[in-house]
């Protein structure tokens, strides 16, 4: 035998492109909705990072909301966030 025939068990990966969302030009004045897993330290790391930017300055409203880490946000929570100009996620444990 002359010839080795490999075989790569990888299937192609058919993941759709999403263009990210444009960025904001600043945070004062705007509605930042958090978004908490629940997640043990979640909340505490997205209440921490809301905090620390309210401390240096930025004067945003704060839309919370929370999913269950295992499915995907109900339509209430989803449009309750569209609402928002900007979300933020926190996966923590």
């Amino acid at each position: 035998m002359s010839e080795l025939e490999v075989f790569v068990p990888v299937a192609v990966t058919r993941t759709p492109t999403h263009p990210l969302a444009p960025r904001l030009a600043g945070l004062d004045g705007r509605r930042i909705g958090w978004l908490d897993n629940r997640k043990a330290n979640a909340a505490a790391l997205l209440g921490g990072v809301a905090d620390a930017l309210a401390a240096i300055g930025h004067a945003f409203a704060r839309e919370l909301a929370d999913k269950n880490a295992t499915a995907p946000a109900p339509d209430a929570v989803m449009a309750h966030l569209r609402t928002c100009d900007a979300v933020v996620l926190a996966i923590a444990d």
